[in-house]
């Protein structure tokens, strides 16, 4: 029989007690992020007078584990991961939205009171990985709502915001790209007064 020293052993209980830890921290991330709550019902999506309503949808299980998180003019309103979406009010007027994984993308919006604004979160492979904002279709968004599951912002646990030195930087990258003629897709998006 095979006799294992005292030393052996320690180092076996300590790669077994990462490997836990690091497995638990993989299956808590895929609940719907740090900082989400996941609902059991989806909600009727509407505007409130005075407000629009923002939309952010992934809708690729790709990366499924990766956290995205989404802020808008610099303070988070939620994360992504897997196939799900979540909503934010918004007041009306100019804002940037901005996502932030592997690389930082970042949409200019104009926001209209009554209107509901899809935003579709693209993920694409990176050393982690990328994401992309894209503008959605009613039609495409209800094909896509009935696959993902509908998250909330935690507000008694929040995110951290983005720092006004990384915000500023964001939202001058965007408006030199948009000078360059990129983000012509995003920044011709038209709210909707309803979903179909």
């Amino acid at each position: 029989m095979k006799r294992h020293s005292a030393s052996h052993n320690v180092v076996r209980y300590w790669f077994t007690l990462l490997a836990i830890l690091l497995l638990s921290a993989l299956l808590g991330g895929c609940a719907g992020g740090i900082h989400m709550i996941t609902k059991e019902s989806k909600p009727a999506i509407s505007a409130k007078s005075g407000k629009a309503v923002l939309v952010i949808i992934r809708t690729t299980s790709f990366g499924g584990g990766s956290v995205v998180d989404n802020f808008l003019d610099g303070k988070m309103i939620g994360q992504t991961q897997g196939k799900m979406f979540f909503i934010t009010e918004v007041n009306p007027g100019v804002h940037y939205v901005i996502s932030h994984a592997d690389n930082t993308d970042t949409a200019r919006l104009h926001f209209e009171a009554g209107k509901i604004y899809l935003l579709q979160q693209g993920i694409y492979p990176g050393w982690n990985i990328v994401t992309r904002f894209s503008p959605m279709t009613t039609e495409e968004f209800a094909k896509e709502v009935k696959e993902a599951t509908f998250v909330v912002y935690d507000t008694q646990h929040p995110g951290k915001d983005m720092s006004d030195k990384d915000f500023k930087e964001a939202k001058d990258d965007f408006e030199k790209e948009a000078k360059q003629g990129e983000h012509k897709d995003t920044l011709q998006i038209k709210g909707h007064t309803r979903l179909k």
